[in-house]
């Protein structure tokens, strides 16, 4: 009886762990190699120390938002060339071009209330914020 049991159940709570995605800050970007290399360049950041900083390790650093300024202003980078676009001509967020629920749009708008105005900060806070939101929802494909 338990090996039936057991016989059921591993399968399963493997297909539920392969279904399940885990969630970075950086999860939003649909990386352009290209892009992606030049704003690190920009920026003076080596593969190797992108690579260390956005690790899942270093999530709760990341939430704290004291990292150093050139990781702040890749994010930016990042953000002005992705595909899907956050930030208007601006520089400002745009909820409707997040294609942001109404329930993380709020949640963005109330934590970005504490936004700073410089442009690099700006960037980071919004990527920040929209992942405390649950945005964007991360398709199980």
């Amino acid at each position: 009886m338990f090996i039936n049991r057991l016989a059921f159940c591993a399968p399963l709570i493997l297909v539920l762990i392969s279904s399940a995605k885990a969630r970075h800050p950086f999860d939003i970007f649909h990386w352009n190699p290209n892009d992606f290399e030049e704003c690190l360049h920009l920026n003076n950041i080596t593969i190797g120390e992108y690579e260390k900083y956005a690790r899942f390790e270093t999530l709760e650093y990341l939430l704290n938002e004291n990292v150093d300024w050139k990781y702040k202003c890749n994010i930016k980078c990042q953000l002005e060339r992705d595909s899907k676009k956050w930030l208007n001509d601006q520089g400002r967020m745009d909820l409707d071009l997040m294609n942001a629920t109404s329930e993380a749009a709020k949640s963005i708008t109330k934590c970005m209330d504490h936004a700073s105005e410089e442009p690099c900060a700006y960037s980071f806070k919004l990527v920040i914020c929209g992942f405390k939101a649950g945005h964007p929802i991360i398709d199980s494909e």
